[in-house]
C-alpha cells in the first residue's frame, strides 16, 4: 500500500506504512466485501433526477443516479464507493444491476415522449458486446430503445474511439441517443 502510495505520488517519494495507512486498508477491505454483498443482495437501485426544458419547466425525461441502499449506513451516493468499485472491477456488475432496474420502472415513470438517462462507465467501452447486450435487455423490458439514452462523460471517448463509434451508431440505427455528459 505504501509502495502504491508513494508511486502515486511521483518519482523519487517514500512512503512509511504506518496506523493510519493500516487503517486505511482495512476499511477499503471492508467496503469491497460490502460492495460484493450489495451486488448480490441487489441493494443497488436507481433515483431520478428530472431533465427540464428551461422554455417552460416541462419535465422532458430523467438522469437515472445510481444510490446504494446500505442495510447498516443507509442510502449512499456514488462518492461514498465508486472509487473502490471502480478499482475493484465492482462498477459493470453494479451499472448493471442499476440499469435492469431503471428499465422495469420505465412503464410507471415516463410520459409519452420522455426519456431516461442512463451513466455508463469507460469501462463499459471495452466490451465488444455491450451494445448487443444492451439493446438486449432494452428489448427484454419492452422499453423503445427512443425511450432511453446512454450518457457518456467526454473521457469515455478516449478509451476506444472507434469501437464507441460502433456503439454509437448501433444505438442511434435503434432509435437511441447518447449525450455527453462532463465536456
Amino acid at each position: 500500500i505504501a509502495m502504491y502510495r508513494a508511486k502515486a505520488g511521483g518519482r523519487h517519494r517514500i512512503e512509511v506504512f504506518d496506523e493510519q495507512l493500516h487503517e486505511q486498508a482495512l476499511q477499503l477491505l471492508e467496503v469491497e466485501s460490502d460492495l460484493r454483498r450489495a451486488i448480490t443482495r441487489q441493494e443497488f437501485e436507481p433515483y431520478f433526477q428530472p431533465i427540464v426544458r428551461l422554455v417552460d419547466g416541462a419535465v422532458v425525461g430523467y438522469e437515472a443516479l445510481m444510490r446504494w441502499n446500505h442495510p447498516e449506513r443507509g442510502v449512499l451516493a456514488p462518492g461514498a464507493f465508486l472509487h473502490v468499485a471502480d478499482a475493484s472491477g465492482s462498477m459493470e456488475a453494479i451499472d448493471w444491476q442499476v440499469f435492469d432496474r431503471t428499465l422495469d420502472c420505465i412503464g410507471r415513470l415516463l410520459q409519452p415522449g420522455q426519456y431516461v438517462n442512463l451513466n455508463f462507465s469507460p469501462r463499459h467501452f471495452r466490451s465488444l458486446e455491450l451494445d448487443q447486450r444492451f439493446l438486449q435487455l432494452i428489448a427484454s423490458k419492452g422499453v423503445s430503445p427512443s425511450q432511453v439514452r446512454i450518457e457518456v462523460t467526454e473521457g469515455a471517448l478516449l478509451v476506444n474511439p472507434e469501437q464507441i463509434g460502433q456503439d454509437f451508431n448501433r444505438q442511434r440505427e435503434n432509435g437511441g441517443l447518447v449525450p455527453l455528459d462532463d465536456f
